[in-house]
């Protein structure tokens, strides 16, 4: 079971170790999800059902999303794991993806752990699903069904006047199809202080997402400030992809 003394590392090799059973999982309760939603009159739904891991104790949620009566016999499925960090409950995915941590160094597999706060679910249902009353597992389940891809972007005084106040650790946002996910993030891991990133050691990249604003409640200069910003992202990457790909592949493997 995940506990408030282990690093984040840690964390995702649990997630990592619960991975095969909970795949297993979710086709063992796609079928009981599809009759469930076969009975369902009002759309978007959702079903969802808490698992609990024998051997690490862990808590997840699995859940089924339909759009619409289209889509029942094919949902959108996925899971999150339900756990207590100092004691407030937080709802945590996990993934690994290439990470440049300086110009001089190639690009480099890195865990990533992205937790949800209630405050952050709370927003999302408040200002996008319009759902009463509140649901946290509900809300949780719409979400990450219908926001399965996020994008990086850095946050500007365009996006947000007051980011400055947050320091570097609030600088970096998630553009998703709903909206945007602003967070704070840091590193986990060995650095030195001599200014030489190359000898740096990341063990993980961990993501607190802390609130939830859709696009369509901004003003024109931040959606054109968030336009801009994804798409010098999106070419950042796809040069960085470009210059170390061999015949169209990137292989990327955890170091450490």
């Amino acid at each position: 079971m995940i506990t408030d003394f282990e690093t984040y590392k840690e964390v995702y090799d649990h997630l990592v170790n619960d991975h095969e059973k909970i795949s297993y999982r979710v086709d063992y309760y796609l079928p009981k999800a599809i009759k469930e939603l076969q009975k369902v009159t009002t759309f978007p739904a959702c079903k969802w059902y808490e698992y609990q891991c024998p051997k690490s104790k862990n808590k997840y949620v699995i859940f089924f999303y339909a759009e619409n009566k289209n889509q029942i016999n094919h949902p959108r499925k996925g899971c999150f794991l339900d756990v207590k960090i100092e004691n407030k409950p937080i709802f945590l995915k996990w993934w690994w993806d290439g990470y440049k941590h300086s110009k001089d160094r190639n690009i480099e597999g890195v865990r990533q752990i992205f937790i949800y706060t209630k405050h952050f679910m709370k927003r999302y249902n408040q200002r996008f699903l319009k759902n009463k009353p509140f649901d946290f597992y509900d809300t949780a389940c719409r979400f990450f069904a219908r926001n399965d891809i996020l994008m990086p972007i850095e946050v500007t005084e365009d996006i947000n006047e007051n980011v400055e106040k947050y320091g570097d650790e609030g600088k970096r946002a998630f553009r998703v199809k709903d909206g945007m996910c602003f967070s704070e993030s840091w590193l986990e891991g060995l650095f030195y202080n001599d200014g030489n990133k190359s000898k740096d050691i990341i063990d993980a990249m961990v993501f607190v997402m802390t609130t939830f604003v859709p696009e369509f409640q901004m003003t024109d200069k931040q959606r054109l400030a968030i336009e801009k910003e994804h798409w010098e992202k999106w070419h950042s990457i796809f040069n960085d992809f470009m210059k170390e790909a061999k015949d169209g592949e990137l292989m990327l493997r955890l170091n450490h």
